[in-house]
């Protein structure tokens, strides 16, 4: 897909982003905006993603593993049990994550611009 088919699909999207770094999220939120899709947070806690969840039921989200206090899973359950579509944005490598996210797209950190919008426009398309 070119940048204007992305930026098409991305238009009035919603999507979350889950992320504890406060710069890493900024910056997804800014491209994400700049393409069109309104971001849902950026949530540091997964709580406060889960909240936003099922108050505003995103169209696609951005999840990061590590999040101070450790691994969390809590939120890409959610999203799963809600049928939302998601993408990892980590460090760690596809064995530190649970089976049963086998099927779930990783972005190996530090994230390109162009490949968040690349992969949240293919997670609309698909869903």
């Amino acid at each position: 897909m070119t940048p204007m088919t992305n930026k098409l699909i991305l238009a009035e999207a919603r999507v979350l982003i889950l992320e504890d770094d406060y710069y890493l999220a900024t910056d997804l939120q800014g491209v994400l905006e700049k393409s069109g899709a309104t971001v849902l947070g950026p949530c540091p806690e997964p709580e406060d993603a889960i909240v936003m969840l099922t108050r505003d039921r995103p169209d696609c989200a951005l999840v990061d593993i590590n999040l101070g206090s450790g691994r969390s899973f809590d939120l890409p359950r959610a999203l799963l049990a809600a049928n939302v579509p998601f993408a990892f944005v980590t460090g760690y490598d596809q064995e530190s994550i649970p089976a049963e996210f086998a099927n779930v797209e990783r972005l190996e950190k530090p994230v390109s611009s162009g490949s968040a919008v690349a992969t949240m426009a293919r997670l609309i398309k698909r869903g």
